[in-house]
């Protein structure tokens, strides 16, 4: 509820004391679970319209981020345990701003409704962005969550001073958004609302390209130096012999102004091109973090850097990038004077009343944030909406209403001033993660202290991070991958010698089952995603390798075998040994994702989903042969990935 449709950002103060009342007094192990059942539930509420790319995708996303509340109970319910009240109720804010930061972080982040984003319209409590970013927001709501909870233990003392520090935040707030910063730049922003189905039609090109010429047309009657189109707005290339810069050019002449023209260019890279009013592309930028799977076949741009044109230099964020803090931190920092978020919402509205437009709006609010952070003034241009015009308070100056279409305009201002945001980045929450885990020390150390004593752990410890620290200079090191291969299978056999291999899977007992059920389950996951793709009309191809499918398919299997010895065999046994299954489970899934070094997020994803199914394979059969051959099979179809369009 606190998020759209229903947009009832108040709720969220009190969204964690179900759970936290739940959890309180539980023993950690439980809380966890508790805490993943309540996440899953919430996140496939909040998210519900990821069924525009199949019940699959909606179902494992949810289910990736109801960790973050699961995480969340465990380790609330660890520290909290036979501790002062006070500590608990600080970990409450503490816990849930590191998770949420963490969650958004990495080539994998994924910073979607986070606490904080439900306050896009609660503009006193959101201007702690200017010094913490959205986390901090995040920070000060879940403070609020602390507060009832406190209320309800009667612990008042506490609540007492929960109280005077949301105050003191919201109050200075409150006096931040009193002042409407000046604006005195013209700038138009287009919505063309164009069915994502008929965007890239050979058929509808003409029509298209006429009406985002008339949109120009109706912007130009109000002299605006700047003049921005949504999203991979041009049907066809804009370079080449037969791209659509000329045309775009000669409507910049005539409407004496510069735009921000954009296009799927080659089907290969999503960019925004600055035409000055001479008709001349000026600058240009390519999109740099990409949607994985959905933008596999996209080449990524180099940097977030700032599109120079003669208006003054804009910061573009396109579609995606426009969820991440640190995309438009960085854009500031590197001289960008206003912020142009362009994007193509209309792919994740759904065909329910119920839900249409969530996801749209869920996105839009995003940018609300991304002004607050920055200081600056925020351009957003989506293809079906909501268009809007954002001022460095996070007020909407202006707005094109969902599903029409239209020329938004307004006055910005360029500005070149920095928030302390822009000048520290998330200081704030790597903060709250130091002291997390300061909190968890006193806890871990003793733990560590008894475990060390013992063979099995220190197996554990040189099984897992010898091989892992090697394997990844290796791989920063760019050496060719038989290298690296090569060395793990020499960590395998001098493991072997303090292990028989019998003992940690490779032997013939369970190899039946093991085997079927890895490649069952590859095959599985392989049709979830495949279903997804053609939900969008994305076909997927299984292109030949330039070594042949003999060589290829038995390059996969030794490089399988090796990781897979390693992972699901050597270590998994150690591992097991010390901590116990649910914990290895999760290790070794970790431990393959950073070998994911370099590579495109598809590899993170289908790593985490392959090792956590490994893992339960190897736990249940006691055979690591299937993974081998489920990895092997894996790495021939994730192949595919790279001829998508």
């Amino acid at each position: 509820m606190s998020f759209p449709p229903a947009d009832l950002g108040i709720l969220a103060w009190v969204a964690l004391v179900p759970l936290l009342l739940s959890i309180d007094g539980v023993e950690p192990r439980r809380a966890f679970r508790f805490g993943y059942l309540g996440g899953f539930t919430a996140c496939l509420l909040v998210v519900s319209w990821l069924r525009v790319y199949g019940l699959p995708v909606w179902l494992l996303l949810s289910a990736y981020l109801a960790l973050q509340f699961a995480a969340f109970a465990g380790a609330y319910g660890w520290i909290a345990e036979k501790r002062p009240a006070w500590i608990g109720i600080a970990a409450v804010p503490l816990l849930w701003t590191s998770l949420e930061y963490l969650r958004s972080s990495g080539p994998f982040g994924f910073p979607w409704a986070l606490l904080g984003l439900s306050q896009h319209t609660l503009l006193p409590v959101i201007q702690v962005a200017q010094i913490a970013g959205v986390f901090g927001v995040s920070c000060l709501v879940a403070l609020g969550s602390a507060l009832f909870f406190s209320i309800l233990k009667r612990r008042f003392g506490t609540a007492t001073i929960v109280v005077i520090l949301i105050a003191v935040t919201v109050g200075w707030g409150s006096r931040e958004v009193q002042t409407r910063p000046p604006a005195s730049t013209q700038v138009a922003a287009l919505q063309p609302n164009v069915d994502p189905k008929a965007k890239f039609d050979p058929v509808h090109a003409g029509r298209i390209m006429a009406d985002l010429e008339r949109l120009t047309q109706v912007a130009a009657e109000r002299d605006p130096e700047l003049i921005v189109f949504p999203e991979t707005a041009v049907p066809v290339n804009l370079f080449g012999p037969a791209g659509a810069l000329p045309d775009i050019g000669r409507w910049a002449n005539i409407a004496r102004t510069t735009l921000i023209a954009s296009s799927l260019e080659n089907g290969q890279s999503n960019i925004a091109v600055a035409v000055a009013a001479s008709g001349q592309a000026v600058d240009r930028y390519d999109k740099v973090r990409l949607v994985a799977f959905g933008e596999a076949g996209i080449q990524p741009g180099i940097q977030h850097r700032a599109l120079w044109t003669p208006a003054g230099s804009v910061g573009v964020a396109i579609c995606f990038e426009s969820i991440f803090p640190e995309a438009s931190r960085t854009l500031t920092r590197n001289g960008a004077r206003v912020l142009a978020i362009i994007t193509n919402d209309a792919v994740i509205a759904t065909n329910s009343a119920l839900d249409r437009w969530s996801g749209p709006e869920q996105h839009a609010a995003h940018s609300v944030l991304r002004a607050v952070e920055t200081g600056r003034w925020v351009i957003r241009a989506a293809n079906t909406g909501l268009t809007r015009l954002i001022d460095p308070s996070g007020r909407i100056r202006g707005e094109i209403p969902r599903g029409q279409t239209g020329v938004l305009t307004g006055q910005v201002a360029l500005k070149g001033d920095s928030t302390i945001y822009v000048s520290r980045g998330d200081l704030f929450a790597v903060g709250a993660l130091v002291v997390s885990v300061l909190l968890s020390l006193p806890l871990v150390s003793p733990w560590l202290a008894a475990q060390w004593r013992r063979q099995p752990f220190q197996q554990a410890v040189a099984g897992t991070l010898l091989p892992l620290i090697t394997v990844s200079v290796l791989l920063r090191s760019h050496l060719a991958a038989w290298v690296w291969t090569a060395v793990l299978i020499a960590f395998v056999a001098i493991f072997s010698l303090t292990r028989r291999p019998s003992t940690w899977g490779l032997a013939r007992r369970g190899a039946m089952s093991s085997v079927a059920m890895a490649l069952g389950m590859v095959l599985l996951l392989w049709l979830l995603i495949t279903s997804a793709y053609r939900a969008q009309q994305i076909p997927i191809l299984l292109m030949a390798p330039a070594s042949g499918w003999l060589r290829f398919a038995a390059g996969q299997l030794i490089l399988a075998g090796a990781i897979e010895s390693w992972l699901r065999g050597y270590a998994f046994s150690a591992l097991a040994d010390s901590v116990g299954a649910a914990w290895t489970i999760a290790l070794t899934t970790l431990l393959g994702v950073l070998l994911q070094t370099g590579l495109p997020p598809e590899a993170y994803a289908w790593a985490i989903c392959t090792g956590v199914a490994f893992g339960l394979i190897r736990a249940r059969t006691g055979n690591v042969l299937g993974p081998v051959a489920g990895h092997a099979l894996g790495n021939v179809l994730i192949s595919a990935i790279t001829a998508v369009r």
